[in-house]
């Protein structure tokens, strides 16, 4: 059965010391939830449509998950209407979180305002974020499969021990591994930023890099395919027609190969770099 934040559990928090009091300038909404089964790593699900996610990885059992309404700036003339009168804050982030069978979905009410959540969670949990409009993802030490989506931001992870699939359109992609899944494959893009990641130095992978308007580098010692792949399409028995294209992405191996990491961005470079 899934377990649901009741509205009296929700008041309480409310009410809690150092949630939120009147006249404060960043209210917050404050929930901890632990797994169904915290002997077990747990996945967890953040999605925003305005706002920022940020989750960092720690030794504790319970999820930690603060909401913050965004500080919303006023026009000259929203200001010249109120006049002396005070301005009474809209602090309601309709946070909720749902737990069953060790997956945890957290949501709040961000398609009218920006909110911007801060989650603490038992570092050996995988996770999928996602946000659209106005916010970065940022995770730190953190343990798991973790899966990272964003449209107009950038995506930040670092001290990470697993396997990322990161994408956004507008903005940066950085990540820092401290260990790999040996045998997952990981994928890095970006359209209109630069893809930097920093790999351990005995990582055995395929690569596969593309930069359209950009440069590519790196420290390892990268073994490039000479040959160019071909990409062959035949749709004839569906009246289409037979199509060979030589593929403009750049092929190679780290230490030997392994699963395939993806790297890819249009307007801007790849780093692939060696951890120290």
């Amino acid at each position: 059965m899934k377990t649901f934040i009741s509205k009296l559990l929700l008041c309480a928090i409310f009410l809690a010391p150092g949630v939120q009091v009147f006249g404060q300038e960043e209210p917050v909404d404050r929930l901890s939830v632990a797994f169904s089964d915290p002997s077990r790593p747990g996945l967890l699900k953040a999605s925003l449509i305005t706002g920022s996610i940020s989750v960092t990885g720690y030794e504790g059992k319970e999820v930690v998950i603060e909401a913050r309404t965004r500080t919303k700036r006023y026009s000259k003339e929203s200001r010249s209407r109120s006049g002396d009168l005070k301005r009474i804050p809209i602090r309601s982030t309709g946070l909720t979180v749902e737990e069953q069978h060790n997956e945890m979905e957290v949501g709040a009410a961000s398609h009218m305002r920006a909110i911007d959540l801060d989650i603490k969670m038992p570092k050996k949990t995988s996770l999928k974020l996602s946000t659209v409009n106005s916010g970065d993802i940022v995770v730190e030490r953190v343990e798991g499969e973790i899966e990272l989506n964003n449209v107009n931001g950038s995506i930040k992870a670092h001290n990470i021990s697993g396997s990322v699939v990161a994408n956004t359109t507008n903005g940066k992609v950085e990540v820092t591994f401290d260990k790999v899944e040996p045998d997952k494959p990981m994928s890095f893009v970006s359209f209109n930023g630069r893809v930097d990641v920093t790999l351990p130095a005995n990582v055995k992978a395929d690569v596969k890099m593309k930069s359209e308007q950009g440069e590519i580098y790196s420290d390892f010692d990268i073994k490039i395919e000479q040959k160019p792949k071909l990409i062959k399409e035949d749709t004839r028995k569906r009246g289409g027609k037979y199509k060979v294209r030589i593929e403009n992405a750049i092929y190679g191996t780290i230490n030997g190969g392994g699963p395939q990491y993806y790297f890819s961005t249009y307007n801007g470079s790849i780093y692939i770099r060696k951890s120290e």
